[in-house]
Order: structure tokens, then C-alpha cells, then sequence
């Protein structure tokens, strides 16, 4: 717990990130939200070999900074309300090539058409569905995103998948310097451009929008948040008596 609550950075620095491309050294990038957070918890081994993790949500952001008053940290995410737009633009206007992964194969094909509606110079240079038919398969995957000479990766596959996806793919893919989990953002950027309504994004609702398009959020929402919103409390108050004593 402490490991991963360490790690959750304080700001997102794109241009500490950004710079991986120029000097060479593969930075590797996730997001954890509530339901991620217990997950990531049972795989230390991801923890260690992620370089940076951001607290995506609200409700982590504003109980981590109510544990962690010395390390308070922003809500971010890898979606255009947050730092998606940022990392697309900089690589349209530096032409750096970009790989992504994630989704069913209409999924992918429909964010990729919708993404470069946006951003037209973008140069996406292999894309894929997060679905695999064995080892065999993925290995092929590692094998073309490193021939297509991409520089940053976009995964989305959910915890803990994407992140094992990346620490493989810095081993697969050398040419490859910063890599981004994104969670449900190829998903969600397959039914529009700009998935989230400006009104929803002005007024910090994301997850109300999700809630109300998607059965699988309205079951963590109901089921998983709850757990981890007492879990949360207890550990780390208990963590806190711990110290006193």
C-alpha cells in the first residue's frame, strides 16, 4: 500500500516525460483510479516497474490528499478532459509516430479514425485490438509496433493487463521511449471525437456520464467504489495509529 501511494505522483510533467524521447531513456506511464487501486496492490511487481502513476478519479485523488498532506496530488487522466490532447498535439507538431492498442478490432479502428479527425498531421503508425489469440500473437504485436518505428505507445486494456503490456513491450520494443496506459479511452474515443460532453467536463461529472452509458461502471460504482472507499480508510488509518503507537 505504501509502495503504490509513494509512487502516485504529486504533477504531471510532460516535458519531464516528453523528454525520454530525446534522451533515449523508456519511461513507462499508468493511471490508478478505485477500482485499479486494489488490484495494483496484489502485483508489486507492476508497482516497481512503473515509472509513474497518477491518480485518476476524484474520490483516490481527494482521499489520498487527505492521508498525504505533504504529497497532495491532481486528478489526471490519460483522456481529453486531462493530458490526451497535450501528448497528441506535441506529437503532431514534432512528428513523432504513435502505436496504439486496446479494444475490440471496430473499437480500435473507429478511435483511430476519430482521433486523427482531431488531429489530422498525426502519424498513428500501427494500430491493433487489445485482443490476443495466445502468446504467439502478442509477440507478433511487439514485432510490428517495433518495425513501425513508433516512438509513443497508447495501451487500453484495463488493470492489470495494460500495465503488463507495457513492461513487456519495454523489453520488445527498444524504439519505443514513452508508453502510456489509457484504460477505457480507445473505448469511449470509438463512440465520439471528444467522448465527453464539454457541460460533463466543465462540471467535474465524468464519472456520472460513464455511469449512465456504460453497465460495467454502474456495477464498479455500486459494488467496487464502496469497498474500496472503507478498505481505503481503514488501512490507512490504521497505518497512521501504527506510527504512533
Amino acid at each position: 500500500m505504501k509502495k503504490l501511494d509513494d509512487k502516485i505522483s504529486i504533477n504531471f510533467d510532460l516535458s519531464l516525460l516528453l523528454s525520454s524521447i530525446k534522451d533515449g531513456k523508456q519511461r513507462l506511464v499508468s493511471f490508478v483510479n478505485p477500482f485499479s487501486y486494489s488490484i495494483l496492490l496484489k502485483s508489486p511487481d507492476i508497482i516497481d516497474e512503473i515509472d509513474f502513476f497518477y491518480s485518476d478519479g476524484s474520490l483516490l485523488q481527494r482521499l489520498h490528499n487527505i492521508f498525504h498532506p505533504k504529497s497532495k496530488v491532481d486528478r489526471l487522466s490519460f483522456d481529453y478532459s486531462s493530458i490526451a490532447g497535450n501528448v497528441f498535439d506535441y506529437a503532431q507538431r514534432n512528428k513523432i509516430k504513435i502505436a496504439l492498442v486496446g479494444g475490440t478490432s471496430d473499437e480500435i479502428s473507429k478511435a483511430k479514425d476519430n482521433i486523427k479527425h482531431c488531429y489530422s498531421d498525426l502519424d498513428i503508425t500501427y494500430y491493433r485490438s487489445g485482443y490476443f489469440n495466445g502468446i504467439n500473437d502478442k509477440n507478433e504485436s511487439f514485432n510490428l509496433i517495433e518495425k513501425s518505428n513508433a516512438v509513443i505507445l497508447i495501451v487500453g486494456m484495463g488493470t492489470p493487463i495494460q500495465e503488463q503490456f507495457l513492461i513487456e513491450a519495454k523489453v520488445n520494443c527498444p524504439n519505443v521511449k514513452l508508453m502510456f496506459t489509457c484504460g477505457g479511452f480507445l473505448t469511449q474515443t470509438a463512440i465520439r471525437s471528444d467522448y465527453y460532453h464539454p457541460l460533463v467536463k466543465k462540471l467535474g461529472f465524468r464519472w456520472l456520464q460513464r455511469v449512465i452509458l456504460h453497465k460495467h461502471v454502474r456495477q464498479r460504482m455500486v459494488k467496487d467504489y464502496p469497498k474500496f472507499f472503507f478498505t481505503y480508510l481503514y488501512e490507512h488509518t490504521a497505518m497512521i495509529l501504527s506510527r504512533k503507537s
